[in-house]
């Protein structure tokens, strides 16, 4: 019998904002903006950068490899779609998610208690922590209009 194993993986997302043309929409929560986030799918970057550190988990490369912003199947579609497509890849029990948010804006301290649900909820994981940094005004990764998130998941194969 093989022994299970236990694997880290860590992943990243960011968008750019822009005037709300569509729903902001962050760790699967609904957040009341005048901006929405610049991309191809729903643009939850919470869910994505989750997505990726499973990934990093099962070996299984990114969700890029998946749903390549160029693919019809990509415009539109909700992250809740791509973290079932990531999961049935490969069976792994995740014990642990830990969730950075890094953004000046919107403010999202009130809608912290709602993501922790949802993310606990669509990842069947108690052990899961998120946290909202700001980015203190300073130019990020090259946007200062920008939501980013980083992501590291425990999982269990």
């Amino acid at each position: 019998m093989a022994k299970k194993q236990l694997r880290a993986g860590i992943g990243f997302d960011i968008h750019n904002l822009i005037k709300a043309k569509k729903d902001l929409i962050l760790g699967a929560v609904k957040i009341p903006s005048l901006y929405s986030l610049k991309a191809v799918s729903d643009g939850d970057v919470v869910l994505h950068a989750i997505c990726d550190a499973i990934c990093g988990v099962a070996c299984l490369g990114d969700i890029g490899d998946y749903f390549a912003p160029s693919s019809r199947r990509s415009k539109g579609i909700s992250s809740k779609d791509i973290v079932k497509v990531i999961l049935a890849k490969k069976k792994i029990k995740i014990l642990n998610i830990d969730v950075t948010i890094i953004t000046d804006k919107p403010k999202l301290v009130f809608y912290k208690r709602a993501m922790l649900k949802s993310l606990k909820k669509i990842f069947k994981v108690e052990a899961l922590n998120l946290k909202i940094k700001s980015k203190e005004g300073r130019d990020f990764l090259g946007s200062k209009n920008a939501i980013s998130c980083v992501a590291l998941v425990l999982g269990q194969l």
